[in-house]
C-alpha cells in the first residue's frame, strides 16, 4: 500500500500542473484578447455611440445622393413595434435565459465545454443574444482554429460591456435591427416584408417561429428556397415555446398541423446608382481617414460620424454607361444562350462549377453546420425555389443550387470605367451587369487586353528611337527562340510594308511583334511601368499582342498619359469630405491631382515624353477614323473628336475598347467568368462586343446638352509633337524586296525563321514554282 502513495501524489501533482498550465494559458489568451491583439475590443465610449451612429452619406459630383456607409438592406424598427410572439420565439430558440445573465450564459457555456469538447457531441449554440449582437457589430476576421477561441472570448468581453451600458430592451432592439436573415436582408422589419409581405408588428405565431428558426442557417432554413426544412425548423421553435410556457400545448399543436405559408416578395434592386463605385469610394474614405491618424482628423469614423462625402462620380455619365452596357449585353447574351442551348458549356459535376460552389456563402454555411461531404453534395443537387436573374427580369423557378450556379456562370459580364484625363477623377464605374449576383468587380479584374495594349508598345517604340512613319515589312515569322511561335494577322494577309501608325490603325500583329523585338521587351516593360501599369509583364515578344494580364482600370488610366502630356493620372474617387457640422476636412486639388489637406498623392510614375504622347493621340485618332475603331464613325455616327483602340483576345474570350475624347478617357471589357464562357460561332471581335458599348455610351452623352461632350477636335497642346505623321499607312513591297524573295524562294505567306537576328531557312521555302515566284516578284497576283 505504501508503494502506491508516491504514484498517487505524482498523479495529483501532474493534474495540478496541467490545470495550472491550462489556466495560465487561458489567462494569457484572455489578457491578449482584452488588449485588442486579436481584433478590436471597443471601449465604453465607443459602445455608447452604437445607438447614436450617423452613417456617412455619399453624393455624386452633380449633387445626388448615391449611397451610405451602411451596406445593409434594413429598416429600423422599435421593440414596441415588434409582435410579442416574435420576441418569445426568438428567446425560446436562441437565448431562453436572456433576462437572467449579464451577457454570458454560464450554464450554456458549461454545456458546450462538456458536451462538445469532452464528449464530442452536438451541444447547440452557447452564445447569448448579446454575444451574437457583438459578433454582428464587430465581425470576425477569421473563423477557424485558434482564432475561433479568441473571437469567442472577444465577443464575451464586448457582450459584458454592452450589458453594463444598455438595458435588455435596448439590446433586443439592436439585435432585431442588426441580425441577418439572409438574401441581403437585415432586421426583423425587412425580413417580415420579404418572406410574409407584412410588418414586424403583425407577425403571427407561425410566421414568427419561421423567422426565429431561420437565424441558425439562413440558407438551409430559408422558407422560400427550402420550405420543407423551414417547416421542420419552425416546428422545433414552436416546441421550444411550448416547453418554456410561452404558448400552450394546444396552440403549439394547432400551429404545427398547419402547412408553411409564405408571401414572398421578390428581391428588388437597391437604389444605389453605382454600387461598384461605392465600394471603391468607401475604401478610399477609410484610407483617407486612417492615413493621417495623428492629424486633427484622426477621430473621424467613416461608419458613425455622419460625414458627407462628395465623390467624383457624375450620375449622368454613369447612367449613360449603364444603359449602353445593358443594351449590348442583353443582345450578346441572347446569342450566347442560343449557342449554349445547342452545345452546353458546363455538364453535370463539372469541376469548374464544383470549385465555384466551394467559394459560395451557402457552402461555407453548410460546412460550419458540420455536414458531411455527401450531405453537402446531396443539397447541391436538390431542387429548391429561387428567383433567377435574366435580362428579361427575374424568373421564379425550382432548380438545384448546382443548376442555379451554372445559370449565373454562363453569363457574359462587362466592366466600364471613365476618367477625367487631367485630374484622375473617376466619372463612371460599372463593375458588372448586376451587383447582387455578380459582385466581383470587372474593372479591377485582370485579363489579357489583346490589341488594346498595342498603344503601349508603339509608345515604347517612339520613346526608343522609332518614328510613326518608319516602315516595317508585313512578313509572317516564326520565332525559334520562343518554341517556334508564329504570330498571325487575323485576316491572314501578308506582304507589303506598314508604317508604324498604319500598323497600329489596322492592328497588324506581324508588324507589332517585329517592332517589339526591335524595341526590346525590357523597354516595353519600362514604358508600361512609366505609364502606371504595375501588373507583371511577360518576358517574351508576345507582350506586343497584349498577353500581359492587366486590369481595365490600369489600362484606361495608362491612356490618360496620351492626353496629359505623357503623365498618367491616378484614379481618385473622393473630391471633398465634410463633417457633421458642415466643416470641410478634405478636398482634392485638381490642378495637382493631390489632396490639399489631409492626404498626399505624390506620384513616383515618370510618364512618357510629350512628343510621344502627342504622336500617340494622332495615331489613335487614325485607328478610329480609318482602322479597327472605324465603326464608331460609320455605324454609330459619332463625328466629334475621338481616339482609341480595340482589343480581341484568342478564341474571342474577351473584347476590349479603350479610348478618349478631349475631356474623358474610358475603357470597357466584355467577357465570361472563365475562358470556357465564350462564343464559338458568333465572330465576337471587339468591334462586335466592346466597341458598340462605347458607341452607345458616346451617343447618350452627346444627347445631353449639359455635358457638352461633342468637341470637334483635340486641343493643339495635346496633339503637338515633333514627329512627322503625314505618310501612307501601307506600301507595296519594293522591287528590291520582291527580287530578294524571288531568288531566295520565299513567299510572303511563308513563315520566316527568326533566331536572334533574322535568318533565312531552307525549311521555310515554299515549293510554289518558278512562275509563281516570278509573278510575285513583278507584283502580279
Amino acid at each position: 500500500m505504501a508503494k502506491k502513495i508516491p504514484f498517487l501524489r505524482k498523479l495529483k501533482y501532474f493534474g495540478f500542473s496541467v490545470i495550472a498550465t491550462c489556466s495560465g494559458i487561458l489567462f494569457l489568451i484572455v489578457f491578449l484578447t482584452y488588449t485588442g491583439l486579436f481584433g478590436p475590443v471597443p471601449g465604453t465610449d465607443e459602445l455608447q455611440q452604437v445607438n447614436r451612429q450617423q452613417h456617412t452619406i455619399f453624393y455624386s459630383s452633380d449633387g445626388k445622393q448615391i449611397g451610405t456607409t451602411r451596406k445593409q438592406n434594413s429598416i429600423h424598427t422599435e421593440l414596441e413595434d415588434v409582435s410579442p410572439v416574435m420576441v418569445d420565439a426568438l428567446l425560446s430558440i436562441e437565448d431562453v435565459r436572456f433576462y437572467d445573465h449579464n451577457g454570458i450564459d454560464n450554464r450554456a457555456l458549461a454545456r458546450v465545454l462538456v458536451k462538445t469538447i469532452l464528449l464530442g457531441q452536438d451541444s447547440g449554440g452557447g452564445s447569448t443574444l448579446t454575444q451574437q449582437l457583438a459578433k454582428n457589430l464587430y465581425p470576425r476576421e477569421y473563423s477557424h482554429g485558434f482564432f475561433l477561441i479568441t473571437d469567442k472570448i472577444r465577443e464575451m468581453i464586448i457582450a459584458s460591456r454592452m450589458e453594463a451600458i444598455f438595458s435588455k430592451e435596448e439590446i433586443l432592439t439592436l439585435y432585431l435591427n442588426k441580425v441577418s436573415f439572409g438574401e441581403d436582408t437585415f432586421g426583423i422589419e425587412m425580413a417580415s416584408r420579404r418572406f410574409f409581405n407584412t410588418s414586424a408588428s403583425d407577425l403571427t405565431l407561425r410566421q414568427a417561429a419561421v423567422l426565429a428558426g431561420l437565424l441558425k442557417a439562413t440558407t438551409s432554413y430559408n422558407p422560400y428556397r427550402n420550405p420543407e426544412s423551414s417547416k421542420e425548423r419552425r416546428d422545433v421553435v414552436l416546441r421550444q415555446m411550448e416547453k418554456y410556457g410561452m404558448i400552450s400545448t394546444e396552440e403549439a399543436e394547432a400551429a404545427i398541423e398547419q402547412p408553411l405559408v409564405t408571401d414572398y416578395t421578390r428581391y428588388r434592386e437597391p437604389d444605389d446608382i453605382a454600387p461598384y463605385f461605392l465600394e471603391m469610394a468607401r475604401r478610399e474614405l477609410t484610407e483617407i481617414l486612417s492615413a493621417h491618424s495623428g492629424s486633427k482628423n484622426s477621430s473621424y469614423n467613416a461608419s458613425s460620424d455622419g460625414l458627407e462625402v462628395v465623390t467624383t462620380l457624375d450620375t449622368r455619365i454613369q447612367q449613360a454607361a449603364d444603359a449602353a452596357i445593358s443594351e449590348r449585353m442583353k443582345y450578346l447574351q441572347s446569342i450566347l444562350d442560343r449557342e449554349t442551348g445547342r452545345s452546353p458549356i458546363f455538364g453535370m459535376d463539372d469541376p469548374d462549377i464544383l470549385q465555384a460552389w466551394k467559394q459560395t456563402g451557402q457552402y461555407r454555411e453548410l460546412v460550419s453546420q458540420g455536414l458531411t461531404d455527401q450531405e453537402i453534395e446531396d443539397i447541391l443537387h436538390t431542387p429548391v425555389n429561387t428567383s433567377l436573374f435574366t435580362w428579361d427580369g427575374y424568373r421564379d423557378v425550382r432548380i438545384s443550387p448546382y443548376e442555379e450556379l451554372k445559370h449565373y456562370l454562363t453569363f457574359l459580364n462587362a466592366g466600364f470605367v471613365a476618367l477625367h484625363p487631367y485630374s484622375g477623377r473617376v466619372m463612371a464605374w460599372t463593375g458588372g451587369i448586376n451587383h447582387r449576383h455578380f459582385p466581383y468587380d470587372q474593372v479591377t479584374a485582370h485579363r489579357q487586353p489583346g490589341s488594346a495594349f498595342k498603344p503601349i508598345l508603339y509608345a515604347a517604340a517612339l520613346e526608343n528611337g522609332r518614328k510613326p512613319c518608319d516602315y516595317q515589312r508585313n512578313v509572317l515569322a516564326q520565332y525559334a527562340d520562343y518554341d517556334g511561335w508564329t504570330p498571325r494577322n487575323h485576316e491572314e494577309e501578308y506582304g507589303g510594308r506598314y508604317s508604324l501608325q498604319g500598323a497600329l490603325s489596322q492592328s497588324i500583329n506581324t508588324v507589332a511583334v517585329h517592332v517589339a523585338m526591335e524595341t526590346g521587351v525590357e523597354n516595353i516593360q519600362q514604358t508600361a511601368s512609366a505609364m502606371g501599369i504595375r501588373s507583371p509583364m511577360p518576358e517574351a515578344p508576345s507582350i506586343a499582342l497584349g498577353t500581359a494580364e492587366v486590369s481595365l482600370l490600369e489600362l484606361t488610366a495608362a491612356y490618360t498619359s496620351f492626353l496629359n502630356s505623357g503623365q498618367p493620372s491616378k484614379p481618385v474617387f473622393i473630391q471633398e469630405i465634410r463633417n457633421s457640422d458642415g466643416e470641410r476636412i478634405y478636398f482634392l486639388d485638381d490642378s495637382l491631382n493631390t489632396s490639399a489637406e489631409i492626404v498626399s498623392r505624390e506620384s513616383d510614375i515618370s510618364g512618357i515624353t510629350p512628343e510621344t504622347a502627342g504622336a500617340m493621340v494622332q495615331m489613335l485618332q487614325k485607328a478610329v477614323n480609318e482602322g479597327t475603331g472605324e465603326p464608331l464613325r460609320s455605324e454609330f455616327g459619332i463625328r466629334h473628336a475621338l481616339a482609341g483602340k480595340t482589343g480581341t483576345t484568342q478564341q474571342f474570350t474577351d473584347g476590349w475598347f479603350v479610348g478618349f475624347t478631349p475631356d474623358l478617357v474610358f475603357g470597357t471589357r466584355i467577357g465570361g467568368w472563365n475562358n470556357r464562357v465564350r462564343f464559338r460561332e458568333f465572330p465576337a471581335y471587339a468591334s462586335q462586343t466592346a466597341l458598340p458599348v462605347v458607341g452607345g455610351f458616346l451617343n447618350r452623352l452627346s444627347e445631353n446638352p449639359e455635358l457638352n461632350a461633342a468637341e470637334n477636335r483635340f486641343p493643339l497642346n495635346v496633339t503637338n509633337t515633333s514627329f512627322t505623321l503625314s505618310c501612307p499607312d501601307f506600301q507595296n513591297d519594293r522591287l528590291r524586296d520582291r527580287i530578294l524573295d524571288f531568288f531566295t524562294g520565299r513567299d510572303s505567306d511563308d513563315p520566316r525563321i527568326i533566331e536572334g537576328e533574322e535568318q533565312n531557312s531552307d525549311s521555310t521555302k515554299k515549293k510554289g514554282g518558278f512562275f509563281r515566284r516570278l509573278g510575285r516578284a513583278l507584283g502580279i497576283q
